[in-house]
């Protein structure tokens, strides 16, 4: 199974990677909205963890860009922020979970 892990955060991204390559997935990583596009432009993911907050935007931007070429891979969003409408705006722009 192929992930991708957006996340810009080096320790979280670093500790996700590693638990999940442990697990015995495929894991690649991206920084940035940028990097995330060109991953999932240039290949296939099983699923997608995906940052809410990105320096170069908001992963939610990423995550309709996605969905609105038709890709529907599993995408598990990931937020400090934990306001009900927060969450809600993520699962409206069509996180799994």
């Amino acid at each position: 199974m192929r992930l991708l892990v957006v996340e810009d955060y080096p320790p979280l991204r670093t500790a996700l990677v590693r638990g999940l390559a442990d697990e015995g997935y495929a894991v690649d990583a991206a920084p940035d909205a940028q990097t995330a596009a060109w991953h999932l432009d240039g290949g296939a993911y099983d699923a997608v963890v995906l940052d809410r907050m990105l320096p170069d935007g908001d992963g939610t931007d990423v995550l309709r860009r996605l969905r609105a070429r038709g890709d529907r891979t599993p995408v598990l969003l990931l937020t400090a922020r934990d306001a009900v409408d927060d969450r809600v705006a993520g699962l409206d722009a069509g996180a799994d979970d």
